[in-house]
C-alpha cells in the first residue's frame, strides 16, 4: 500500500513571510501590480489566518493610497483595524513591533482627509494614540482639532 501524502501544513508566521516575499517581488513593478497580487491572495486562499490578513489589507491600503483610490483605502484600513486582535493573539511577542510597522492610521487618515471626512480622520488620529504609536499623531489631531 502506498502511504498516503499528507497536506503540507503552514505556521500562520510562515504564512506571513510568503505573503510579505510575494508581495516584495510584486512591488517592484509598482504600485498596481502589488495590488493585484493582494486582491488575488485575498480572494483565492479562504483559509487564510486572520493575522495574515490584516497585514495583507494593511499592504493593500498602502498601495490603493498610492494609487489615490481613497473609497478603497479607507475599506481597507477598517479591515486592517478589525483584525488587530486576530494579529495580537496569533504574535503576542512581536505585535508591538509589527503594530508600530502599519500604515494603515497613517493611510486612513490621508484618505478619511482627501474624500473630507475630517470626523473619521480626527476618530483615526484619536485611536492611534490611543495605542501610543507616536507623538506625529498628536500632531496630526491638533491639525485636525477645527473639525470637532
Amino acid at each position: 500500500m502506498a502511504k498516503r501524502v499528507e497536506p503540507v501544513r503552514k505556521s500562520v508566521k510562515e504564512i506571513l513571510e510568503d505573503l510579505l516575499a510575494g508581495h516584495r517581488e510584486a512591488a517592484f513593478s509598482g504600485p498596481e501590480a502589488a495590488l493585484k497580487y493582494l486582491r488575488r491572495t485575498l480572494e483565492g486562499q479562504a483559509s487564510l489566518p486572520n493575522a495574515v490578513k490584516c497585514v495583507a489589507h494593511d499592504l493593500t491600503a498602502e498601495a490603493l493610497a498610492q494609487l489615490g483610490q481613497w473609497e478603497a483605502c479607507t475599506g481597507s484600513v477598517a479591515a486592517v483595524i478589525g483584525h488587530l486582535p486576530d494579529l495580537e493573539a496569533a504574535f503576542p511577542h512581536e505585535y508591538r513591533r509589527m503594530l508600530e510597522n502599519l500604515t494603515c492610521f497613517e493611510r486612513g487618515i490621508q484618505a478619511h482627509s482627501e474624500l473630507g471626512d475630517f470626523h473619521e480622520a480626527l476618530a483615526l488620529c484619536e485611536r492611534a494614540i490611543g495605542l501610543d504609536l507616536g507623538a506625529h499623531f498628536r500632531a496630526k489631531r491638533d491639525s485636525l482639532e477645527w473639525a470637532r
